[in-house]
């Protein structure tokens, strides 16, 4: 397993934050990423001198047990040009009772074959050709981090928050960080 240094996250010094690796809350991180169909991807814009952040919507193809994620699109997108100049990539997926920040980094996958297995009808609508066009091509994020908050159910999550709102929040309760495979 490689080390990743926790203090790289921003979080505040005085919330409590769960470091782990554990695989119960890597199959956590993995259920709320399944269950969740469009990310937030932010990577570098590479048309820009000084670097600056841009996010986009993308639907997820597969979110993998390892805590890595598929998308479809375009090999002649800005995205695919963003992730050659720096693979470093963020992927965020909000829900009414979770919120996951995937950290990690971001290759291009030609494999017709991949391609073709992860088409849908959804893709149609997106991007032209279909699974035979060598311009849709597959990204594979690799997530090295997953900062999970809630995951658990709506009630839970909004009681969690009121408590952090008003600085009653338990120690046990804040973000965990999870360290993926």
């Amino acid at each position: 397993m490689t080390q990743h240094d926790s203090t790289a996250h921003d979080i505040n010094p005085q919330d409590p934050v769960r470091v782990t690796d554990d695989a119960e809350m890597v199959k956590k991180v993995h259920d709320v990423i399944d269950g969740m169909d469009i990310a937030m991807v932010t990577t570098r814009d590479s048309s820009s001198p000084e670097g600056r952040l841009t996010s986009r919507p993308l639907s997820t193809q597969r979110a993998e047990e390892d805590g890595d994620v598929l998308f479809l699109t375009r090999r002649s997108s800005a995205f695919v040009r963003d992730l050659t100049t720096d693979p470093n990539v963020n992927v965020a997926y909000a829900s009414r009772s979770a919120w996951v920040s995937l950290a990690g980094t971001g290759v291009v996958v030609e494999d017709r074959d991949l391609v073709a297995q992860l088409w849908s009808k959804g893709a149609d609508m997106f991007m032209e050709g279909g699974p035979e066009n060598p311009d849709n091509v597959v990204v594979r994020v690799s997530g090295d981090t997953a900062e999970l908050w809630g995951g658990e159910t709506m009630i839970g999550t909004a009681v969690s928050m009121v408590k952090a709102m008003t600085g009653n929040k338990d120690d046990d309760e804040g973000a965990t960080v999870v360290e993926l495979p």
